[in-house]
């Protein structure tokens, strides 16, 4: 049996799959994350609550295991990535998680652009200059707290600082380490070049475990607590990203994952053997999978988050007439032109500080039109994503598109609108877990020896699918135009 833990930027989840990563009917527990954010861009998250929500979605499944349950003999977990929480040599912690939404360092990644060649550093570790990226992170923790900079035994992501504290060992995975922005996507390590210009050294970031790397057995405090877990093996955590791309079944380049949750994404899988040739456009990003395959694609802070705001502002109608009055409107009927960048934009343009605009309100225009037009901006901000990878060659011109994400599922409206602009068929993955499910995957993988690329996905004709409409695609790529016109008007010229 697998247990797999996925740390989540919206809950700490914990459920059991067998060994075939299909899952195991009532073994499933959650607990809410609430961010403490601010208006001075803080997003971050308390490192003690953080693994108090570990202990109990833990507690919680192992109350549900039985005696006749089989042995849990391994331990996956998927996390939201770039994250970073500075650690003292007793692994204690010295600051608060900083999450991948926090802005505060928006001023140091602008310093290290003008000292550095983004787009030669995007070739390099995959990730251009930012504030969701570690260097930028450290850089202000240098400047604003020289104290606890140099305090720091141990530079660590959510899910290092998760596995000390339950195996007692410090260790990356390659996948959440690529995502930090300090990973050499050629060497599969610690980018030289960033620790020598953030005064770094490598001792002071996890070692970066092999792919068939585990750790064996919890700590007796767990292990006691926990008598059903004891033995288990710890294997490298995954990036949520890559996790739901596996539990997708997108491996290849002959499918596109598409994820609208909090935030939204598109992202394809491709052998890192062919790394060195590739190479990354502007508007994306390459983290890995695992040390013999690499993500590609690119993410936006948008998604369900802005629904829900929408949900809240507006006070929009109950879900089942909302729906419906959603998928009367007609594409682009309501005249609105937005950009939905509420909280800065990472792709396709990482411009930071722009924020969202709402363009051609009348006294006509009403709460679920304004909805409508939120939902098809992030549509389009996705569709210049999938632009990119068939136009770069990371996935072939007739990829298919597989969807997944709670915010997608929950609107009918919205995936037909996502096929629509995208002009393919979006199919609908079947798997309403597909993050825990893919780290299962990975880890059933890596313990019969398999490589991911030859798992059988579930075939598209058996998933279910909407149909772009042509007439509709015209409109939107019309009104995509005009979404970027407003765009280029308003971004900062040193984006």
């Amino acid at each position: 049996m697998i247990l797999v833990l996925d740390l989540g930027s919206s809950s700490t989840r914990a459920a059991l799959y067998d060994d075939r990563a299909q899952a195991v009917p009532n073994a499933w527990v959650r607990a809410p994350v609430d961010f403490v954010v601010g208006e001075d861009g803080r997003c971050e998250d308390d490192p003690h609550a953080a693994f108090e929500r570990v202990v109990a979605v833990l507690d919680a499944l192992h109350a549900q295991t039985s005696s006749a349950t089989p042995p849990i003999t391994d331990i996956g977990i998927s996390a939201y990535a770039a994250s970073l929480v500075c650690l003292d040599a007793h692994g204690a912690p010295l600051t608060p998680i900083y999450t991948y939404a926090d802005t505060r360092c928006a001023e140091d990644a602008r310093r290290l652009r003008a000292q550095h060649d983004e787009l030669a550093m995007l070739q390099r570790t995959g990730c251009r200059i930012r504030a969701h990226y570690l260097p930028a992170k450290l850089a202000w923790i240098a400047r604003t707290q020289p104290e606890v900079f140099r305090a720091t035994r141990w530079f660590a992501s959510l899910s290092d600082y998760t596995r000390l504290r339950l195996f007692g060992h410090m260790q990356a995975g390659v996948s959440v380490a690529s995502w930090s922005g300090l990973l050499n996507r050629h060497t599969g390590d610690w980018d030289e070049a960033w620790l020598d210009a953030l005064g770094i050294a490598r001792e002071q970031l996890p070692p970066i475990a092999r792919d068939v790397e585990r750790l064996e057995g919890l700590r007796p405090e767990w292990a006691t607590r926990w008598p059903k877990f004891a033995e288990a093996r710890g294997h490298p955590p995954l990036g949520d990203g890559a996790a739901a791309n596996i539990g997708s079944g997108c491996v290849d380049a002959s499918r596109i994952a598409v994820t609208i949750g909090s935030t939204a994404a598109m992202r394809v899988v491709r052998r890192c053997a062919t790394s060195e040739s590739y190479h990354l456009p502007p508007a994306l990003w390459a983290y890995r999978v695992d040390h013999a395959h690499e993500l590609i694609g690119g993410a936006t802070t948008e998604g369900g988050n802005v629904f829900a705001w929408a949900q809240r502002a507006l006070r929009l109608p109950d879900t089942s007439e909302l729906e419906a009055r959603l998928a009367a409107l007609p594409p682009d009927a309501h005249g609105l032109t937005v950009l939905p960048t509420f909280a800065g934009e990472r792709s396709p343009g990482y411009a930071e500080d722009i924020r969202a605009t709402l363009h051609g309100l009348s006294l006509d225009s009403d709460s679920v039109e304004i909805a409508r037009a939120l939902m098809e901006a992030i549509a389009y901000r996705l569709a210049h994503i999938g632009d990119a990878l068939r136009a770069s060659g990371a996935a072939s011109a007739d990829a298919a598109l597989v969807g997944s994400g709670g915010a997608l599922r929950a609107s009918p409206t919205w995936r037909q609108i996502i096929a629509d602009v995208a002009g393919l068929p979006l199919h609908m993955a079947s798997e309403p877990e597909a993050t825990s499910r893919g780290v299962a995957v990975w880890v059933s993988c890596q313990v019969a020896g398999l490589d991911i690329q030859r798992q059988a996905a579930d075939p598209l004709g058996n998933l279910a699918t909407h149909q772009p409409v042509d007439a509709h695609h015209a409109i939107y790529r019309a009104a995509m135009a005009r979404q970027e016109e407003l765009y280029a008007k308003l971004v900062r010229s040193d984006r």
